[in-house]
């Protein structure tokens, strides 16, 4: 039977109620930590990879682990995550427990603290302790009019297995796509050339003055700034046929902290800052532009806020390619090469997947 959220009936309960909350035991600095390398996770606010930041070792007898299966909430970044493992963790660092939690629970739960967290902001209204000890929490609930822990395990498992025949079928279908590639030859086999980006690509110059010129919406068309996070994107915007740039090109990143040098093939049409340029070739596609990518982004190290990526510079850049026998890049390798990666992990995540 498929479990529907909205057949349940739902209760608010005080937060202080409804979890054990303290802060962290271990709340310790980044800098103040052993620099051996452990296997113990350590934790931050950050909003990005379960708040995960590095792998430590035991510390001094100064700090203790925290314990696993609770649930961390950052008040002043707003991030919620299930930490399955013990851990250590910074300051200012909130712990959420529950006797009933697992792993599925708080995937459950998550979210719906994080509604609650959303109202906290620094306008007068800022995240505190207290603020969150006496926020509520609505959950679904049993007959008794206790929370249904039962039924938000049993609706994440339905959830993860939807997804997962989601996956299946999608990995599937690139298999298909990708086909069985021909056997090619390894890189060290061929013979490679320096070209010049300037002479490979069509260059053209990102549109976009930045984001206060445009309007945000989730569903919008892909804006491109100077990150080399989420392929490029920085968020969606309405289409602006003046700013478009069609799809089937590699992004250059010209400017941007950390970001500054490297490169995204971007498959679909798009808006982009001025600090980007983009590159089109007729023997472009997706395979092409991730081989080339991945080599472009090699030269990154060269460039600085001393001495920028400008695009004279970026047109004089020079990329190593592997070549045919006409000493012209050689595309046809580098995409069945590309595609030969794609088929091997393709097939392989599919085997993973099918034994879980």
């Amino acid at each position: 039977m498929t479990l529907n959220l909205k057949n349940k009936q739902w209760k608010e309960f005080v937060f202080e109620d409804f979890f054990e909350i303290h802060s962290t035991s271990s709340g310790i600095d980044r800098n103040k930590l052993l620099t051996s390398k452990g296997n113990i996770p350590y934790i931050t606010r950050s909003d990005k990879d379960n708040g995960f930041d590095t792998f430590v070792s035991v510390q001094n007898n100064n700090y203790s682990t925290d314990e696993p299966n609770v649930i961390t909430v950052g008040l002043d970044t707003q991030t919620v995550f299930y930490q399955p493992n013990r851990f250590y963790t910074g300051q200012n660092v909130q712990i959420l427990k529950n006797d009933f939690l697992n792993e599925e629970v708080a995937q459950f739960l998550i979210p719906l603290i994080r509604r609650q967290m959303e109202k906290f902001s620094w306008g007068g209204n800022g995240a505190t302790l207290t603020r969150l000890r006496r926020s509520k929490i609505l959950v679904p609930i049993s007959s008794d009019g206790t929370p249904d822990y039962s039924f938000m395990e049993a609706f994440i498992n339905q959830k993860e297995k939807e997804k997962i025949e989601k996956y299946h079928l999608y990995i599937k279908k690139r298999l298909k796509k990708v086909k069985s590639p021909k056997s090619n030859l390894p890189l060290d086999a061929k013979e490679w050339k320096e070209f010049e980006i300037g002479k490979l690509f069509n260059l053209s110059q990102g549109k976009s003055k930045g984001l206060n010129h445009l309007n945000k919406t989730k569903q919008g068309v892909n804006y491109l700034g100077a990150t080399n996070q989420n392929n490029g994107v920085l968020c969606q915007v309405e289409k602006d046929e003046k700013l478009m740039h069609k799809g089937n090109g590699i992004a250059f990143i010209r400017n941007g902290e950390g970001s500054m040098g490297y490169s995204v093939y971007k498959e679909e049409d798009f808006i982009a800052t001025s600090d980007i340029s983009v590159g089109y070739n007729q023997n472009l596609n997706r395979h092409t532009g991730l081989f080339i990518t991945t080599v472009a982004d090699k030269v990154r190290g060269k460039y600085n806020f001393g001495y920028k990526r400008s695009g004279n510079r970026l047109k004089k850049e020079k990329i190593l390619l592997p070549i045919n026998e006409h000493n012209a890049p050689d595309f046809s390798f580098m995409e069945n090469y590309m595609k030969q990666l794609e088929y091997k992990k393709l097939s392989d995540y599919l085997k993973i997947k099918q034994t879980v």
